[in-house]
């Protein structure tokens, strides 16, 4: 294979002395008097937030807590010391109406208490 002479379009051009144009540079932020106090704010804000958000916290949750009257957090239920929920009767679309009376009533013969009966617990 021989190497291809070298041709006008393929050819190196000859280095230019013509300027290259420079990009654009900044020198840094300028902000006016107000664009500052802007941000000066927001940091202030945004620093405020952060170091008041615990003590905040703590308040919100003694007032929240104190409004039982006693002013202590004692009469709060604890896991475990809650009474769990009764078995649930499950009323299903489609259940006639002689169906829906009998789960309430089985719900109701569940739930009763000692020496009740099923019609004493009625609400009305």
């Amino acid at each position: 294979m021989s190497a291809d002479p070298p041709n006008a379009e393929t050819a190196v051009p000859e280095r230019d002395d013509e300027p290259v144009p420079k990009l654009p540079r900044g020198r840094g932020f300028r902000f006016s008097g107000p664009e500052m106090f802007r941000i000066g704010m927001t940091i202030v804000t945004l620093i405020g937030v952060i170091v008041l958000a615990r003590p905040c916290a703590n308040s919100v949750s003694g007032f929240v807590t104190g409004m039982d009257g006693s002013g202590s957090a004692a009469n709060m239920p604890k896991p475990g010391t809650v009474d769990q929920p009764q078995q649930y009767e499950s009323l299903k679309p489609g259940m006639s109406d002689a169906e829906i009376k009998a789960a309430i009533e089985r719900a109701k013969a569940r739930n009763a208490e000692p020496g009740k009966t099923s019609s004493d617990s009625a609400t009305p």
